[in-house]
């Protein structure tokens, strides 16, 4: 799946972060904060006009936060319990 400079604007969200047995990617109840779960985001890359002048553009690419899974990875701390289940319709 191509990522980066050359990733397409409209690619999907990826199964899976690159490191392997991730304990944020087992979970789905977590959505990205940075991208809401959509897995690509819109920062704004510096540069600079003719004049000198620094302008910002909006670039679309995959997010960095979560490697476009859509799942939160936040590396600082631990991820939080497994996700609670429903109760079966006989439990209180």
């Amino acid at each position: 799946m191509p990522s980066g400079p050359g990733a397409s604007p409209g690619e999907g969200l990826r199964p899976r972060c690159a490191v392997e047995r991730c304990r944020w990617c087992e979970r789905d109840d977590l959505p990205c904060r940075f991208c809401s779960g959509t897995g690509r985001w819109s920062p704004q890359r510096p540069g600079v006009d003719g004049n000198g002048a620094i302008e910002w553009a909006r670039v679309d690419e995959q997010c960095r936060m979560c490697a476009g899974t859509g799942r939160e990875h936040s590396p600082l701390a631990e991820p939080p319990g497994p996700a609670p289940s429903a109760p079966s319709p006989g439990e209180l």
